[in-house]
C-alpha cells in the first residue's frame, strides 16, 4: 500500500474542505456579511439623529436671524416716523394715525414696507423615526353579575350581522433601507399528525412532537361559524374553553367532548350594537381564573364595548358556563372618541376591533385597534394595550386598569401583545419592510416606549394563495391584518415577533419566496433590542400565513398557523419552531376567500411543558344546507418525553 500517496491525497483533500466546511464557511461570511450590514444600519440612524440636531440648529439659527432683521427693520421705521411726522406719535403704530402739524400737505401714510424676512427655513427629509416614551392613561369599571343564561339568545337566521368588522384595511408597509437579505434556512414541511406511528412525530427529532388530545368539536348538525372562525382558547387540567366567531365551548373532560353555549343568552346584549363577534379565551394560573373577552358592534352612536369576564375552573364546570362576574371597557373609557359626524357614517369610524390578550405577571393585558381609517395615508387609527390588575379581577369589584394612546401606536395596528409576557409587555408594527417599531411597558412603570429596530429585508407586496379550488384563501387578510404582526411571545430574556409576508424578494438580489411565508424575528431587549436572530416559515409548494406563538416552561416556542396552496385548501397546523415541520389533524375540503381571522396557541396548564393549540378546517355543507363551515378544534401537544415520560411513542389520546 502506497502510504506516502494515500498521505499527499488526505492532506489535499484536507486543504480543500469537506463540504460540511464550505457550508459553514459561508455561513460564518453570510452571518459576518448581516453583522456588518445591520452596524451601517446602526450607524446611519446615528447620522439621521445627528442631522436631526443640526437641523434644529439651522432652524433656531434661521429664527434668530429673521428676528434680528425684523428689530433692525421696526427701528428704521420708528426713525423715519420720527422724522416725517409732527408732533411724535407715542408709538410706531399711531404715527400714520396722527395728521401732520407743519407740513402744507400730508405727507405719504407712513406704512412699513412688509418685512422682508432674508431666512426661508426648508427642513431636510427626516430620518426614521428613533422613539418615544409617554405616560400611560387610567380608568376603573365597576363588576356586573350573572347565572343562569337568562337572556333570550339573539335570532341568527339572517345575514351575520358582522357589521363593518375589519373592514378598514391595515396599512400598507413601504420599502425600507437595505439592512440585510434573508437567509431562508430549511423549509417547512406541513405533515399528518398521524403520519407516524399513530400520534405523529418526525422521525428526524429524538425527542419529537407528539399529540395528547385531539378533538373536533364542530361537526355538529348546525355549524357553529358560516361566516368567519375567529377560533381562540384555553385550557386548565379537565376543564377547557374555546370561543369562534359566533359561539362559546366548553369542556369538562380534559378536551374530549365539548358543550357549545351562546354568549347572547348568557350575557346581557342591549349595549351598543349588541354582541359581535370577535372573542379570546385565557387561563391565568395566578388566580385561577378563565378569563373571556368579549366585543360588541358599535350602537347607533358610533360607540362600542369590550367586556372581560371571569369565572373559575370550577365555577365554568359547576355552572355550565353560566356564571361570570363581568367589567365593560366602553371606546369613550379607552379614548376612542366617535363625533357626531363620525356617528352618522353608514360604516362609522372609529370604534374598538380585532382585540387579543395576554397575561403577565400582575396584569391581564388586552390589545385592540381604534379601528379610524386604519388603511389611509397617514392612517388615523392605532393600538391600544390596555392592563388590568389581576388582584382586581381576582377581588370581582371594581377593576382598575391603564391603557395606551392609540394615536401614538399607527404603525402598530393590528398587532398582539406578547404572550406569556412575565414582568414587561411588548408589541409591535412594521413601520417598512427592513423596520420594526418595538413597544414596551413594564409592569413597574406607568409609561410605556417605543423605538426603531432594523431587521433584514422581507417581502411586501400582495399577499396571496390560490387553493385546490380556485378561491384565494389569504385574499381577505391581503387587506387586514395584512402585515400587522400578529405573532408574539417572551422566551426568557427574548422577544418573538412573527407577521405575514408576501411572495418575492425583500430586496433586489435577495432570497425569491414562492409563496406567502411568515417571518420570525427575535430581539434582545436587554441589549439594545439587538436582533438575535430572523428565520422564515416558508415551503416552495405551499404557503403560510397568520401566526400565533406561545412559550413553554421548556423556553421552547409553539405555533399555530395557516397553510394552503397548490394541492391543498387553506388549513391549520401546530408545531415548535425549531423541528422545520407543522402537524396538521385533518384536511380541509373547500376554502373561502377570507380565513381567519384568529387561530390560537397557548401554554398548556397545568402540563406548562405542553402546548393547547386551537384551529379549524373548513369543509362544504351538504343538502339542505348550502355554503361552507368552520369546524373548530382542540390539539394538546408536545414533546414525546413529556407526554410519555415512560419511553415510547403515545398515539392520540
Amino acid at each position: 500500500m502506497d502510504y506516502e500517496r494515500e498521505g499527499k491525497e488526505h492532506d489535499e483533500q484536507e486543504s480543500k474542505g469537506s463540504p460540511d466546511d464550505v457550508v459553514i464557511l459561508l455561513k460564518t461570511l453570510i452571518e459576518v456579511e448581516l453583522a456588518q450590514t445591520e452596524l451601517l444600519a446602526r450607524m446611519s440612524r446615528k447620522l439621521d439623529t445627528a442631522i436631526c440636531v443640526l437641523e434644529h440648529i439651522s432652524k433656531n439659527t434661521c429664527e434668530a436671524l429673521n428676528e434680528a432683521h425684523e428689530q433692525t427693520e421696526l427701528r428704521e421705521a420708528l426713525i423715519e416716523c420720527r422724522d416725517t411726522c409732527a408732533p411724535p406719535p407715542p408709538t410706531a403704530l399711531a404715527c400714520c394715525e396722527t395728521p401732520p402739524a407743519k407740513h402744507i400737505a400730508p405727507p405719504a401714510p407712513c406704512e412699513p414696507d412688509p418685512l422682508k424676512r432674508p431666512c426661508k427655513y426648508e427642513p431636510c427629509t427626516p430620518g426614521e423615526e428613533e422613539g418615544g416614551t409617554a405616560v400611560s392613561l387610567t380608568g376603573s369599571a365597576p363588576p356586573q353579575r350573572v347565572f343562569g343564561a337568562p337572556y333570550p339568545p339573539v335570532d341568527r337566521s339572517g345575514p351575520p350581522p358582522e357589521d363593518h368588522a375589519n373592514e378598514y384595511p391595515a396599512r400598507r408597509v413601504p420599502q425600507g433601507p437595505f439592512r440585510g437579505f434573508i437567509v431562508p434556512g430549511q423549509a417547512i414541511k406541513p405533515l399528518d399528525i398521524n403520519s407516524v406511528g399513530g400520534g405523529g412525530g418526525s422521525g428526524d427529532n429524538p425527542d419529537p412532537v407528539v399529540f395528547g388530545k385531539y378533538t373536533n368539536y364542530g361537526k355538529v348538525a348546525a355549524p357553529l361559524s358560516a361566516v368567519a372562525a375567529d377560533v381562540s382558547g384555553a385550557e386548565s387540567g379537565s376543564v377547557v374553553m374555546a370561543t369562534g366567531n359566533w359561539y362559546g365551548a366548553y369542556s369538562t373532560d380534559a378536551g374530549a367532548t365539548f358543550t357549545t353555549v351562546d354568549p347572547t343568552a348568557i350575557f346581557d346584549n342591549t349595549a351598543d350594537g349588541g354582541f359581535c363577534c370577535d372573542q379570546i379565551v385565557q387561563y391565568v394560573p395566578s388566580i385561577d381564573r378563565f378569563i373571556w373577552l368579549m366585543q360588541f358592534s358599535s350602537g347607533a352612536n358610533g360607540k362600542n364595548r369590550l367586556r372581560i369576564a371571569s369565572a373559575s375552573p370550577e365555577t365554568v364546570a359547576s355552572s355550565k358556563c353560566t356564571s361570570w362576574t363581568y367589567w365593560d371597557l366602553t371606546s369613550d373609557a379607552l379614548g376612542v372618541v366617535t363625533t357626531a359626524a363620525d356617528a352618522a357614517l353608514a360604516k362609522p369610524i372609529h370604534w374598538m376591533d380585532y382585540p387579543n390578550m395576554s397575561v403577565g405577571n400582575k396584569f391581564l393585558y388586552l390589545s385592540v385597534d381604534n379601528v379610524g381609517s386604519g388603511g389611509a395615508t397617514p392612517p388615523t387609527g392605532g393600538r391600544i394595550v390596555v392592563r388590568v390588575s389581576l388582584s382586581d379581577i381576582a377581588a370581582g369589584g371594581t377593576i382598575n386598569f391603564g391603557y395606551t394612546d392609540w394615536s401614538k401606536a399607527g404603525i402598530a395596528y393590528g398587532g398582539h401583545v406578547t404572550q406569556n409576557t412575565g414582568d414587561e409587555a411588548y408589541w409591535a408594527g412594521n413601520r417598512n419592510n427592513s423596520t420594526l417599531q418595538v413597544f414596551n411597558w413594564n409592569e413597574g412603570s406607568g409609561s410605556y416606549s417605543w423605538r426603531d429596530v432594523g431587521v433584514n429585508n422581507w417581502p411586501n407586496g400582495t399577499i396571496t394563495s390560490t387553493a385546490t379550488d380556485g378561491n384565494d384563501w389569504l385574499a381577505f387578510g391581503n387587506g387586514f391584518p395584512a402585515f400587522g404582526v400578529i405573532g408574539a411571545t417572551r422566551r426568557g430574556n427574548e422577544v418573538w415577533f412573527a407577521w405575514t409576508a408576501s411572495n418575492g424578494t425583500g430586496a433586489t438580489g435577495g432570497f425569491n419566496f414562492a409563496n406567502a411565508n411568515i417571518q420570525v424575528v427575535k430581539l434582545d431587549p436587554a441589549n439594545n433590542y439587538n436582533r438575535i436572530d430572523q428565520l422564515a416559515i416558508w415551503n416552495t409548494d405551499y404557503a403560510f400565513a397568520y401566526p400565533a406563538l406561545a412559550t413553554n416552561d421548556q423556553n421552547e416556542v409553539g405555533i399555530a398557523l395557516g397553510w394552503g396552496g397548490k394541492t391543498f385548501n387553506a388549513n391549520s397546523a401546530v408545531g415548535i419552531l425549531g423541528d422545520f415541520v407543522v402537524w396538521y389533524p385533518e384536511l380541509s375540503d373547500a376554502s373561502t376567500t377570507r380565513w381567519g381571522d384568529y387561530i390560537t396557541a397557548r401554554q398548556a396548564s397545568p402540563q406548562t411543558s405542553l402546548f393547547a393549540g386551537f384551529g379549524f378546517a373548513i369543509f362544504q355543507q351538504t343538502a339542505p344546507a348550502t355554503g361552507v363551515r368552520f369546524d373548530p378544534f382542540y390539539i394538546l401537544f408536545g414533546r414525546n418525553s413529556i407526554l410519555n415520560p415512560g419511553g415510547g411513542s403515545g398515539g392520540i389520546k
